[in-house]
């Protein structure tokens, strides 16, 4: 839940709403927009969440097909750190003083990028996780020269499937590759267990590619991190849903379990060739999208019969959109403790977003 902006005597307010709580909002939605326009930002690869009292759908590009449905989601309002306007000597400064910190010994070069590879992955089975170490590993010993990023990111110490991952890298630790378990490190992000935007970006930009293991996500948020900080793209061949939007012979190689060592040499060998897409980039990046976003709202709901798009600006919520439309800020009064998103699914928390709206 994200409340975009709030009503008024003069003007209806705006609530975004995440695929996974449009169950229980249904019973809701008829209260909710006499005062406010209901959007739903589908996150998942699932069907779209269709009714009459839902305004807009926010989808990846692929899957606008609806009048409704309008091409914006998490992806598209990614953080200003996420860029390719870098110093190399800072950004592995930066690096170097994140992994000292947090007690990781890894070298690091300041003069170049360094890492071939990097993985940014959750700790689960549809992220393919442990098949994505498994490649690493399996890459590193044939290539002694290279070095490989992989952070892992996992709330639920716990959790079966992230022991497994655990257990395996440290029976099979190797030296050129650099794992962050980012269950334990020092950091202030407010959005899930793991590094704030201005720290992950570093990692992205010290990077060549960046190796994508799931099958099927609505749209992908990591693919275009990697792309706006610079990575050439690694993807599955099968993959389904939003995370193919953007990627093309000129900035990803797709591969299979049967080739994916041949594809990451090729990959890794082509990469000088590559050039980044700052018009992509453009449409990524906070910086720039949030005002298109803004400005399509603001004239198709007809907000520009009643404030300035200066007022309508001011005074709509933006912070964060990347975090907050998929339910990732748990920095609301409604989150409950130890759950791995903020969204609102039950009867105590409604009330809680009642006394904001």
């Amino acid at each position: 839940m994200h409340i975009l902006l709030k009503k008024t005597a003069n003007y209806k307010g705006i609530l975004i709403i995440t695929h996974k709580e449009f169950s229980f909002f249904f019973k809701h939605l008829v209260n909710l927009s006499k005062h406010y326009y209901i959007f739903v930002h589908n996150g998942s690869i699932n069907g779209i969440k269709e009714h009459p009292l839902i305004k807009y759908n926010m989808i990846s590009d692929s899957r606008c097909i609806q009048k409704n449905n309008i091409p914006f989601t998490s992806r598209n309002f990614l953080s200003k750190h996420f860029n390719n306007n870098s110093n190399i000597k800072q950004t592995n400064e930066n690096i170097k003083l994140i992994l000292q910190k947090n007690n990781i010994t890894f070298p690091i070069n300041i003069d170049i990028k360094n890492f071939n590879f990097i993985i940014n992955t959750r700790a689960s089975e549809i992220k393919k996780a442990f098949e994505l170490l498994e490649y690493s590993l399996q890459y590193l010993d044939k290539n002694e020269n290279d070095k490989i990023c992989f952070i892992l990111l996992e709330q639920d110490v716990n959790n079966s499937y992230y022991k497994k991952i655990i257990n395996h890298w440290n029976k099979n630790k190797h030296k050129n590759l650099c794992f962050i378990n980012t269950h334990f490190i020092s950091s202030n992000n407010t959005c899930y267990k793991g590094f704030t935007p201005e720290e992950l970006c570093n990692f992205y930009k010290s990077s060549k590619i960046y190796i994508h293991g799931c099958e099927s996500e609505g749209e992908s948020r990591t693919i275009h991190e990697a792309l706006c900080c610079g990575c050439m793209i690694l993807a599955k061949e099968n993959m389904k849903g939003g995370g193919l939007d953007h990627l093309n012979n000129q900035n990803s190689i797709l591969y299979n379990h049967r080739n994916i060592m041949e594809k990451m040499m090729y990959i890794n060998n082509t990469y000088n060739k590559y050039t980044y897409n700052h018009d992509l980039f453009k449409k990524l990046n906070e910086e720039f999208s949030v005002d298109v976003f803004l400005n399509f709202i603001y004239k198709t709901l007809s907000y520009d019969s009643i404030l300035s798009y200066e007022e309508f600006k001011d005074k709509s919520n933006t912070s964060q959109l990347m975090f907050t439309l998929p339910g990732h800020n748990l920095d609301v009064p409604w989150y409950i403790k130890n759950k791995l998103t903020a969204d609102i699914l039950s009867n105590e928390q409604y009330k809680i977003l009642l006394d904001y709206i």
